[in-house]
């Protein structure tokens, strides 16, 4: 037996790494290749290593890169509104915002319109021909100086010769005929519902560089409040087609007079700078007004602090306010503004008195109010409180179901005992259907009026509107039996287009179709004297008429409820006739 080998009888040689692998076939060239060409898994796994050799490499362009990010981060942020708000406080006294809820329309002046957030625009933008304050009486304007005849039918006029339109042309005698002309002719001859509605009859003549005259075919005691209008510039819109002329762009981009000018619109905002050609230099060199959906984005926006005003008629919108000291309320009754349900007296049904009579003894008006929160003051018919012409002389509809009830027999409905409701002799439920336009105000008076009637034995079915569908499907064409709208109504008491039998198709006019000879004869006679004694006495009797006939209930005057942070001062709401004129003494305002 051989013995086993041992290390040193071994033979002695010196083996490298190289060899070694040689010797069980590894390819070094392949591996070495291997190992230059590096995995995913060994760059993570040695992450560090590379992070730090990455690092060195750009170290120099991270540098200017963190720097450039910071710039413009800075730039961005001093450019902010918390920046204006925290440190520019000169420009904060230049800029007024108010928020309201409501939409946008047109900036066109020559249509009427109940859009206050367009006609808050257009009182800023324009000039009226004359204006008038709230007793009626003229005041110069753009028209400086005038003669009347003695027989109240020729006024001869001077216009300022020192205003410029926002381009800086100059307003002309041509540019105020081509204003009435157009007005005229929107709506005699493309029906459109024009400021020249109420101005037909009249002859327009230029006779001087300055000066016009204005013949009419009738005396007119309201004859102010009709050529009180806001005044367009002819250079402008006399190459638009008048029956293209509501979508002109010129309805949001309007040219003006006026103190301020639009310099751009949005769907919810109009932004409007100082007028640098008129006469006036404001402290308050930008206006924004913006418009919100609902009572909820308008009381956000106040409490983060994007507005400085805020207005509306809804008082339930701004109950908020009351946690905030450093705002001022202002509110204003709308005198010339009657909320009314107008009964549609060319429904057969509805031509019976009784019948009108009866179902405006059941409604409870000042529950109605009261419960609604939408604010207001009670109307006991055609007149505010406060116009010369009201009087108390006769007996007003009080809330009376029993009265209600005797009536409503007499034109055959009496209430079922079982049911509750007012029945016909074939078991007819007595039902009503009321139109109304769409609005968080008019939402709420209508869930309250079903209910109110409801509870009185009447089912009162309703019928929202957009305002397209209101004017044009339902107003235009007297389509309705019962009608929830709000009418603005002039200075003067005179309601010849509101009540005469002539007026009943006309646009907005005489809603109700109302149609009796003894009150045709006392609007005539009212409206051909400037002596107010003798003109009260016509109307006392016209409301006698109009209260015993029931062609509509007189609901309320509404009530323009606006607050605005306390450190803004100058603002005068008292000698206004209607909210949209809150802008009137905008020149005055200042922030403190």
């Amino acid at each position: 037996m051989k013995d086993k080998e041992t290390s040193k009888d071994r033979p002695t040689s010196i083996n490298t790494m190289r060899s070694v692998l040689e010797d069980i076939g590894v390819d070094i060239e392949e591996v070495q290749e291997k190992r230059e060409r590096l995995s995913l898994r060994d760059v993570v796994w040695n992450y560090p290593l590379y992070f730090s050799k990455l690092f060195k490499l750009f170290v120099p362009f991270s540098y200017i890169v963190v720097f450039l990010i910071c710039g413009v981060l800075l730039s961005l942020f001093l450019q902010s509104e918390i920046v204006a708000k925290l440190f520019d406080t000169e420009s904060k006294k230049n800029i007024y915002t108010e928020g309201s809820v409501g939409a946008i329309s047109s900036f066109n002046p020559l249509f009427l319109s109940n859009n206050y957030v367009d006609r808050a625009v257009e009182e800023l933008v324009f000039e009226r021909f004359v204006n008038i304050d709230k007793k009626g009486n003229p005041l110069p304007e753009i028209a400086v100086k005038w003669n009347v005849s003695n027989d109240r039918l020729t006024y001869d006029f001077e216009i300022a010769s020192d205003i410029y339109w926002q381009t800086g042309e100059k307003l002309t005698v041509d540019d105020v005929i081509f204003t009435f002309e157009t007005a005229i002719s929107l709506h005699k001859d493309y029906g459109y519902d024009s400021v020249g509605a109420a101005l037909s009859g009249l002859k327009i003549e230029r006779t001087g560089e300055h000066n016009l005259k204005f013949v009419l075919s009738e005396v007119t005691p309201s004859f102010w409040e009709v050529i009180s209008i806001l005044i367009v510039p002819k250079m402008r819109l006399e190459a638009v087609d008048l029956e293209q002329m509501p979508f002109d762009m010129f309805a949001k981009y309007p040219i003006g007079s006026g103190k301020y000018k639009v310099t751009r619109t949005e769907q919810n905002a109009v932004f409007l700078q100082d007028n640098e050609y008129d006469k006036y230099s404001p402290a308050i060199k930008e206006i924004v007004l913006k418009i919100y959906p609902d009572k909820e984005s308008l009381e956000t926006a106040f409490r983060i602090g994007a507005l400085d005003g805020l207005g509306g008629w809804d008082q339930e919108l701004f109950t908020f306010l009351g946690e905030y000291p450093n705002v001022t309320k202002y509110v204003k009754r709308e005198d010339f503004r009657v909320k009314n349900i107008f009964f549609n007296m060319r429904k057969e049904f509805l031509k019976r008195k009784e019948l009108r009579e009866a179902v405006t003894h059941l409604l409870d008006k000042e529950k109605l109010l009261t419960e609604s929160g939408v604010g207001g003051y009670s109307l006991q018919g055609p007149y505010s409180e406060n116009s010369w012409a009201f009087t108390e002389k006769y007996p007003i509809y009080q809330y009376d179901p029993a009265k209600a009830a005797s009536l409503l027999k007499s034109v055959g409905y009496v209430k079922n005992p079982e049911s509750g409701y007012y029945e016909s002799k074939n078991q007819e439920i007595l039902t009503l259907t009321l139109s109304y336009f769409e609005s968080s105000t008019n939402e709420r008076l209508v869930l309250l009026l079903v209910d109110l009637f409801e509870k009185e034995g009447v089912i009162l079915k309703t019928e929202k509107l957009n305002y397209n569908q209101i004017t044009q499907e339902i107003i235009a064409t007297r389509d309705f039996e019962l009608l929830l709208y709000e009418v603005e109504v002039t200075v003067d008491p005179d309601q010849y287009n509101l009540c005469h039998s002539l007026k009943s198709n006309y646009p907005d006019l005489n809603l109700s179709g109302y149609a009796y000879e003894s009150v045709d004869i006392l609007l005539e006679d009212g409206r051909k004297s400037f002596k107010q004694e003798l003109r009260k006495e016509k109307y006392e009797l016209f409301q006698k008429y109009l209260l015993a006939d029931s062609p509509a209930i007189f609901l309320y005057n509404p009530s323009f409820v606006y607050f605005v942070k306390s450190d803004l001062v100058g603002l005068d709401i008292e000698n206004i006739k209607y909210s949209y004129e809150r802008f009137h003494n905008v020149h005055q305002w200042y922030w403190k």
